[in-house]
């Protein structure tokens, strides 16, 4: 996002000013308002020109029937007992990315598509009454395209078509006709289990329904706060009072009241994670086709103090009145990455690895795995709605001084800001306890054998289709072994970060020279979202990884592990006790229940963050059963904290240059040259193998995956989980380990390249303006959320602007992307844009 201020910045240096209308009216005491309004109307399209990368949609976006197979041999794509490890190895072998929760914007618009048609009208009104005044701007927009937009979701299963989807089992019993057959073959209970899934939807065939890919879902728009950030909305921006008061020695206190914007420091195209902290970014404005420099930032709430305490020197503070945060790009945005926005737009997210379907009503149960026996849970998890910090204790100042026989001059800042973090974190809250555990049941206690098993959870899916064969579907079963959906997900945002700040400009020759830097010592940084979510699923399955609770592993039924191998056919699969480096078991940390091995959680879900915290993995707080959503909120025993506060250290350099018309050998009457170099430095994050910070594309976990992939048995594999296995085990949740080199880095940097041309007169009255951005992020990725550098990415923008006099405008523009591969999330995102603009 921010690789593109740099145009809006200088497009408002070229910018020419309209006749505005002029007005005069009464006021008290007979004297006269002086007012000025100023309008300007734009319509414009934007135009996809490059296809969608596959690498960019979900896997089972791409193919529903990724985990799929042969009697449903792909089980969801996951594995019940050590070496079932083909579920996994098919799912990362499969295109696409491994997360279905960041490509709606990607499948919304194909190549060709319009992806915006918009009319603008902005408004501003300036009245003047001796020293005091009033500043008001509206803006208000209706997107033909994105107001009424047919979504497309390729496999979706919803309240509407879920009775439509799912694959039916075989019509089988679950007891051989002959009960004597069991007697030489006690494993044929298993096989009919794993193969009928009794505890499914009844199927039209006598068979039960389980649910993997879903439909193909064309759906309008409905999403209230989508509609409102990119389908048509009335903003009302600044609306502010001013004036001046009189001080000592004829100096004057400058005072502004209102909804207004203050913009302090020296960066120009970094501004996030800058000294310029007093207005959030509104990223749908900034996306918007034909936007202005002056829609990007927000306008805030605030009392602002200026005067002049000594010559040559401001002093400035601000207080805040109320608080605002970014408006990300809406889900399902032709910029979005991520299917859930801010100001509680979208209220689910998918748990799956990019295998399952997209299940937003939450009614896909049971899924088609034999998991599903111990546990009704589905694919998605909820939102809790936004945890948004008060308005209280935000505040700011600057001191600035101009020293002028310092060189040629040279202007000097100093900074300090409070203020509640404008960037949303992600925190989630545990699931509810396992049944298995000594809090989800009854007993109180934590199983540790087949037998304490059923006996804590007498009422998971295949016990409960077995004892209630008139009413067997696994919604109405009552415990479950791994309650992943109940966890929960939230943004917040982290109060009382502190900024300090020191900036300087002056003039070396016939360039502008100005920089600033931005230091942090408590900045919250958000850590990776898939360790946060194996954090909250740390009090599912069992407790087997403690090893003195003395679980009885597979051994208890003869290390008999019946389940489907690649072919759809049943195979018993032995042993899945953990192996460590030599090969030998330490000691068992799993209970055999026939069709599935049920490890400890710390083993599937081997989480950072909680060893981070100095807490046991998996030994994490559950969520009580029967919250309702007012009773999450951060501070409760089950919240998992999505960020973790670390200083940082945020650097600017920038250049201006202007060529006349003699300067320069292309004819132009006059260039506008401006470069920005930055960089972020976080000099202590944690190293990989302690905690992982989010980047982008980082869709997998950092451990060990269930391919095998990392598995060492080192801290990076497993984290502090003392049942580790070495090499690959298909009870772990991670189907493969994150490409460790996306996750960012302590240094990084990058640059950008802005030009302004102006050739007036080429027509009467017609002038162009064509501009060039170049942005590149050289090093290093920065830290999220919305760090400013992710390595290797690469932007070009073109826009050329006629104006004819100062009233009609028209452009043509093109932005190419490239470069950072699978960690450039808008790498495929070329587009044209058309505006024309009317100024009165």
């Amino acid at each position: 996002m921010s690789t593109k201020f740099a145009l809006c910045a200088v497009l408002a240096l070229g910018a020419g000013t309209a006749q505005a209308l002029q007005m005069t009216l009464p006021g008290p005491g007979g004297d006269e308002i002086q007012g000025i309004l100023n309008t300007s109307v734009t319509v414009g399209a934007g135009l996809r020109t490059q296809k969608p990368a596959s690498e960019l949609i979900g896997k089972s976006n791409l193919n529903p029937a990724v985990c799929t197979g042969p009697n449903g041999a792909y089980q969801s794509c996951q594995g019940l007992f050590k070496d079932q490890v083909f579920p996994a190895q098919r799912l990362v072998s499969a295109p696409g990315a491994a997360s279905i929760n960041g490509d709606d914007g990607n499948l919304n618009y194909k190549k060709g598509d319009l992806f915006s048609g918009l009319t603008k009208v902005t408004s501003d009104l300036t009245l003047n009454w001796g020293e005091v005044g009033f500043f008001g701007r509206a803006l208000y927009f209706h997107d033909f395209v994105n107001e009424d937009l047919k979504e497309y979701h390729p496999n979706r299963i919803t309240s509407d078509n879920y009775l439509q989807v799912g694959r039916e089992t075989p019509a089988a019993p679950i007891v051989p006709v002959d009960p004597l057959v069991l007697l030489n073959d006690p494993a044929a209970l298993l096989t009919g289990l794993i193969s009928s899934r009794p505890w499914g939807q009844p199927g039209p065939n006598g068979g039960r329904i389980v649910y993997g890919p879903g439909a193909v879902v064309r759906s309008k728009r409905t999403d209230p706060v989508v509609r409102q950030q990119i389908g048509s909305d009335l903003q009302l921006l600044d609306a502010v009072m001013f004036g001046k008061l009189p001080l000592w020695n004829d100096q004057d206190l400058t005072v502004k009241v209102g909804r207004q914007l203050v913009s302090w420091g020296e960066s120009t195209t970094l501004a996030l994670n800058s000294l310029n902290q007093a207005n959030p970014v509104n990223a749908n404005n900034f996306y918007r086709v034909g936007r202005t420099n002056e829609e990007v930032f927000m306008p805030v709430n605030m009392a602002f103090l200026s005067f002049n305490p000594l010559p040559d020197t401001t002093l400035e503070t601000f207080y805040q009145l109320e608080w605002r945060g970014i408006e990300a790009p809406a889900p399902g945005s032709y910029f979005s990455d991520l299917d859930v926005g801010t100001n509680n737009a979208i209220n689910t997210v998918s748990t799956s690895a990019g295998g399952a379907a997209e299940d937003p009503d939450r009614v896909a149960t049971p899924l088609d795995s034999p998991l599903t026996g111990l546990s009704n849970t589905t694919s998605t998890i909820r939102r809790v709605r936004d945890a948004k910090p008060g308005a209280g204790g935000q505040f700011g100042v600057a001191l600035k001084s101009y020293f002028e026989n310092f060189g040629g001059g040279v202007e000097v800042g100093l900074y300090y800001v409070n203020y509640h973090s404008r960037l949303p974190i992600a925190s989630f809250y545990a699931t509810q306890a396992s049944c298995a555990r000594r809090e989800g049941n009854d007993q109180g206690i934590d199983a540790n054998d087949l037998l304490s098993f059923l006996a804590a959870c007498p009422d998971i899916p295949f016990v409960h289709a077995l004892t209630n064969p008139q009413q067997p579907e696994a919604q109405y079963a009552t415990d479950s072994a791994a309650p992943l959906d109940s966890a929960r997900f939230q943004l917040e945002y982290p109060e009382n970060v502190h900024l300090i700040g020191l900036s300087f400009n002056t003039t070396v020759g016939d360039y502008s020279i100005q920089g600033e830097v931005a230091y942090r010592p408590n900045q919250p940084f958000q850590i990776d979202t898939q360790d946060l979510a194996f954090a909250a699923f740390g009090p599912t399955l069992t407790r087997c990884h403690q090893a003195s609770l003395g679980c009885l592993g597979s051994a208890q039924l003869g290390n008999l592990g019946f389940g489907l191998g690649p072919d759809g056919n049943s195979t018993n699969y032995g042993s899945s006790d953990f192996l460590d480096a030599s090969g030998t078991n330490p000691y068992p940390d799993l209970i055999n229940v026939g069709i599935g091995h049920v490890p400890g959680s710390a083993r599937a879900f081997p989480s950072f963050v909680t060893a981070y915290r100095d807490m046991d993995v998996g030994e994490n707080p559950p969520c009580s059963a029967g919250m309702s959503d007012s009773d999450y909120h951060p501070g409760i025993d089950c919240y998992i904290r999505g960020y973790e506060r670390i200083a940082s250290y945020n650097f600017n350099f920038g250049t201006t240059r202007v060529f006349g018309a003699t300067d320069n050998p292309i004819g132009a009457d006059q260039i506008i040259l401006v470069t920005e170099w930055g960089a972020t430095w976080v000099p202590d994050l944690p190293g990989l193998d302690l905690l992982q910070f989010e980047a982008p594309g980082t869709d997998y976990h950092a451990s060990a995956g269930a391919d095998g992939s990392g598995a060492d048995g080192s801290r990076q594999a497993c984290s502090l989980n003392p049942a580790c296995n070495f090499g690959a085990d298909g009870i772990r949740f991670n189907p493969h380990q994150q490409d460790l080199s996306a996750f960012p880095d302590r240094f990084s940097w990058g640059y950008r390249v802005i030009s302004l041309f102006s050739y007036e007169s080429v027509l009467p009255g017609v002038s162009l303006r064509p501009s060039l951005t170049w942005s590149q992020d050289v090093n290093g990725t920065s830290p999220g959320p919305a760090g400013n550098f992710v390595r290797g990415r690469k932007q070009a923008d073109l826009l050329i602007e006629a104006r004819y006099k100062d009233k009609t405008s028209v452009g043509v523009g093109y932005s190419w992307f490239t470069g950072g591969g699978a960690t450039n999330l808008l790498r495929d995102r070329d587009y044209l844009q058309f505006f024309a603009r009317y100024q009165f």
